[in-house]
């Protein structure tokens, strides 16, 4: 489960999805396809490096005036969660909604997520999918093969100049007596007088590449600890308090997003809130 082990992104999640694709029935074929596409795509970013919360310290890769002259409209790609975390719809379309409206007031124009979601869909199907059904091994030239296709006709369909590819990230960060720091932000450990140590977050990941694949903005903001003290017990925050503070949601997309727009908005989410 993603509070017992962080959610790590792990390759046997995706290994089983693509051997229930090959076995399944029909009519729920569609359905783990899109499970395996959702954990894919979000697999093109660019890693900040997993567990790791210290961010890159330019998260342009170009010249950032270049990159306001060659970036006018943007496609979404579905956020990325831990494959994990159950029920996972609602927490994507809150970010995305976010990140759009964050975008939208900068003066982007927007390709949303379900377009991009349609053109991966039909490339793979066409290549005859991309993971070995026996070892769950991604097919390398075939997976090229779709992502390649996928960016030009999200380019010339939609005119679309980037792809902004997100996902909510399981990290280790650094606490000391009652306060966490990363990726921009900071948070009270509960029960953590006097202590110190590493303890386990949410953070969200942007990475945008062109239309050719290049990354050209990398940036990451935090969400929110994943654990409390209780007593001498380090204990995992219920799965239901994930994702309910909405100052501290929106924050984060304004840290990841911070570098990238004239007027990101409050990015520090309130400490005394968990």
């Amino acid at each position: 489960m993603i509070l017992s082990k962080l959610g790590l992104f792990v390759t046997p999640t995706v290994a089983l999805l693509a051997m229930s694709l090959a076995e399944a029935q029909p009519t729920r074929r569609v359905t783990i396809m899109m499970r395996l596409v959702l954990y894919v795509v979000t697999g093109m970013i660019a890693s900040i490096g997993a567990g790791c919360a210290t961010p890159p310290p330019d998260p342009f890769k170009i010249a950032q005036d270049e990159f306001y002259r060659q970036i006018k409209t943007i496609a979404l790609a579905p956020i990325g969660v831990p494959p994990d975390l159950g029920h996972p719809e609602p927490v994507m379309a809150k970010f995305e909604s976010l990140l759009e409206a964050k975008l939208r007031e900068e003066g982007f124009s927007i390709v949303p997520s379900r377009e991009f979601v349609e053109i991966w869909k039909r490339m793979a199907e066409q290549v005859g999918g991309y993971f070995d059904p026996v070892t769950g091994k991604r097919e390398e030239a075939k997976f090229r093969a779709v992502q390649e296709h996928a960016l030009r006709e999200l380019s010339a369909t939609f005119k679309a100049d980037a792809l902004v590819q997100a996902r909510i990230q399981p990290v280790t960060v650094p606490f000391r007596a009652t306060e966490a720091t990363w990726h921009g932000t900071s948070q009270l450990v509960e029960g953590g007088w006097q202590r110190f140590g590493t303890i386990g977050a949410l953070s969200l990941v942007i990475t945008i590449v062109d239309s050719h694949g290049v990354v050209m903005y990398t940036n990451a903001g935090g969400i929110q600890l994943l654990a409390e003290f209780k007593g001498n017990q380090l204990v995992l925050v219920p799965r239901h308090e994930l994702f309910t503070d909405e100052e501290r949601n929106a924050a984060a997309v304004n840290i990841a997003l911070g570098p990238l727009v004239k007027q990101s908005g409050p990015t520090v989410a309130p400490r005394e809130k968990r």
